[in-house]
Formats: structure tokens, sequence, C-alpha cells
């Protein structure tokens, strides 16, 4: 992770979100990584989202989505700018 001033901590909301992150990182390790990059240092910047950025409608309300793929892997998260986290609440296939 990236040790500026300025970057954001990624935290994972529990355990299954943060396996579930490990599991694309197996998967899908460049794209994780930029990912990674991306939300320690933008996550709120879409012109500098590699994959697409969305801000996601109620009842998720206040909840970012990055497409990892074009397809169906999605992660969300939550930006604490004050605290300068990136809480991730969902890594995986696109949820129905």
């Amino acid at each position: 992770m990236s040790n500026s001033e300025n970057s954001y901590r990624i935290v994972f909301v529990n355990k299954k979100v943060k396996s579930n992150w490990e599991a694309l990182l197996q998967k899908f390790p460049e794209k994780i990584e930029r990912c990674r990059q991306f939300l320690e240092n933008n996550p709120e910047d879409r012109r500098k989202a590699i994959g697409i950025l969305k801000k996601l409608h109620p009842p998720y309300e206040g909840i970012l989505q990055y497409d990892l793929t074009k397809d169906n892997y999605r992660i969300w998260y939550r930006v604490d700018r004050d605290k300068r986290i990136v809480i991730i609440k969902y890594a995986g296939v696109h949820p129905d």
C-alpha cells in the first residue's frame, strides 16, 4: 500500500469481503493492482478510473462501484475523506 501522506488507506468491512478481494487478486492480479492504486490515490475521481466508476443509487446511496471487468466483477466501496479511508464493502461477481 502507498505510504504517501495524501493517499487513502484501504480497509475491508469484514473478513468475507477481504477474502473475496484476495480471491480476485489471484484471478485478476493486474486489474486488482490497478484498482488498489486508484483507490489509494483517487477513489472518487472518475477521470482517473481505469475501470468504470459509478455512484450507486438508493438503497446503496453513498457507495461507489468500480467495475473490475467489463462483464461482471465489481468492487463496492465508501470513502471517508476525513479519515482518508476507503472501506471496501463488496468484492465479487455483480450481485443481482
